[in-house]
């Protein structure tokens, strides 16, 4: 019986050791807020071409208009940790063009790289107003 009782007591003092010792897991990391208003400016081979770009994030998703010098388009997209993309499309003399833009968010500033479709890549930078 003393044997028993002394394996019940030493198990239960594993267990319990066990328990408070274990450490404790850090709250996950916030990933990039990026609601608000930025300017994005996209560089391909004919020059720098500035927009407006409004954004509005519900978790991890994005989505918003770009306002530029061919008028206004909706996009959507997603921020996971520090990587960005969003992607619209855009209608070029009667053909529609997919621009893809990937990259990542630092603070106030997002950069990366942008695929015009089958007419080649840019980069692009985004600032916070």
């Amino acid at each position: 019986m003393n044997k028993t009782r002394a394996w019940i007591i030493a198990a239960a003092a594993i267990v319990l050791g066990a328990c408070s010792t274990t450490p404790t897991q850090p709250p996950a990391p916030k990933g990039a807020d990026l609601t608000g208003n930025w300017v994005l400016t996209t560089e391909s081979q004919m020059g720098a071409q500035d927009a407006q770009m409004t954004v509005r994030q519900t978790g991890s998703a994005l989505a918003g208009t770009i306002t530029g010098q061919a008028g206004s388009v909706d996009y959507q997209g997603t921020v996971n940790g520090a990587a960005v993309a969003f992607d619209f499309t855009i209608s070029v003399q009667g053909t529609d063009l997919k621009l893809d833009y990937t990259g990542t968010v630092e603070g106030d500033t997002m950069k990366g790289k942008a695929v015009f479709g089958q007419f080649g890549e840019g980069t692009f930078t985004a600032k916070r107003q």
